[in-house]
């Protein structure tokens, strides 16, 4: 957080998207396990890492995806606890970021109860 984009890409609030990794599994959808493991840890911060997980408070259930061979779609149900507007950024990137390194997508739509990320979050 607040690095300014030194140790990833830059996100808002003047932070990065730092991958992290997991002990390897292999499934033929990597896009499922990926997404229930993210949606699963409800630690604010990884280890000593600094890392912060902006989707720990939230209740979110992975219900499935589609994949034209260029957009994955994720759909997740439940809802977001987010701890300020900065998390808006951080969480749309976390659950962006996984969906398309696991599906090899190009890019990600995300649905909540059916609606957009953006639409869900936004803080109008």
């Amino acid at each position: 957080m607040g690095d300014g984009g030194v140790a990833g890409p830059a996100i808002g609030c003047g932070d990065s998207l730092v991958a992290t990794s997991t002990a390897p599994e292999r499934f033929r959808d990597q896009v499922a396990p990926s997404m229930r493991r993210l949606l699963a840890d409800h630690r604010a911060m990884l280890g000593q890492s600094g890392l912060y997980n902006a989707l720990y408070q939230s209740d979110l259930t992975y219900d499935g995806a589609a994949y034209d061979g260029r957009t994955i779609t994720v759909y997740l149900s439940g809802t977001f606890t987010l701890a300020g507007v900065c998390d808006v950024p951080r969480v749309t990137a976390q659950l962006e970021r996984t969906a398309i390194t696991a599906a090899g997508a190009a890019q990600a739509n995300i649905l909540v109860n059916g609606r957009p990320l953006a639409a869900v979050l936004s803080l109008k």
